[in-house]
């Protein structure tokens, strides 16, 4: 067994955040949400990809009516699970109250100016008893910080000419440009969903891939890793895990909950 995989997490299904690869993590993630998620009787389940992308995450069944809305139509083209392609921004999209049994929004928030506004609209939008799976980076990760700390230009160079993805930064391919607001940690989403109905019941975190390759590469491995793992909590107190560099959360909305107006749910503008 190599050294490094003698210093890999292992994925645990206690109780808990689940960690793991993100492989594993997914698959727990999809195990939650193939045992709750319901359609609605005698008619298709309706999900809504938000920043719908090239591909759907999650397994659906294969009568799903499935909606994106994306500003990349490149990306939504390439997309063939689609049945509504909706080119524009995820703020101007507007969906009658419990149009959706499930709602994927994967790695947008973090893109956003008030990712807290969107929150508010899919707990609007998610159907008594649906499903709101969120994927974001973790806040408080170095990965996260350094990327909120370097312009977009240095993000597209690195990973074009260090990671070796040609396409980046071209249209239909990422990175796109952050904003990584505080809203997004994973504390904050927990006590803004309590507002609207919404309950977390799933967590996971993983390191993400492209960063698990780059320090292989640097030879950041097995003792190794766990001693720079060490060093970050060690000078951050306790709040930064570089092995923790993403999160996810299925949140469910409460049947039983009444859901506050929309003037109420979405956050003051300036």
């Amino acid at each position: 067994m190599s050294e490094e995989s003698d210093n890999r997490p292992q994925v645990d299904r206690g109780a808990g955040p689940v960690l793991g690869t993100p492989g594993e993590v997914t698959a727990a993630l999809q195990d939650v949400v193939t045992a709750l998620l319901r359609a609605p009787a005698g008619a298709p389940l309706r999900a809504l990809e938000a920043g719908a992308g090239k591909r759907i995450r999650l397994d659906v069944p294969e009568d799903a009516y499935i909606v994106g809305v994306d500003t990349d139509d490149t990306a939504m083209n390439l997309n063939p699970r689609l049945h509504e392609r909706v080119v524009g921004d995820l703020h101007d999209y507007v969906a009658s109250p419990d149009s959706f049994d499930l709602i994927t929004c994967w790695y947008v928030l973090e893109h956003v100016e008030r990712p807290e506004d969107l929150i508010a609209r899919f707990a609007r939008m998610i159907a008594p008893g649906g499903l709101v799976v969120l994927a974001v980076p973790h806040l408080w990760s170095p990965k996260s910080l350094f990327t909120k700390l370097t312009p977009h230009a240095f993000h597209v160079w690195f990973r074009r000419r260090v990671l070796g993805f040609p396409n980046a930064g071209r249209p239909g391919y990422g990175p796109y440009p952050t904003t990584l607001r505080r809203t997004i940690a994973p504390a904050a989403i927990t006590a803004l969903v309590a507002r609207h109905g919404l309950a977390p019941v799933f967590e996971g975190y993983f390191e993400d891939e492209k960063q698990a390759r780059f320090r292989r590469r640097l030879g950041i491995t097995g003792r190794r890793w766990s001693l720079v793992r060490g060093l970050v909590r060690a000078l951050s107190l306790g709040r930064l895990d570089a092995a923790r560099s993403e999160y996810v959360v299925v949140l469910r909305r409460d049947p039983a909950r009444p859901r506050p107006a929309l003037s109420e749910s979405l956050s003051t503008r300036a």
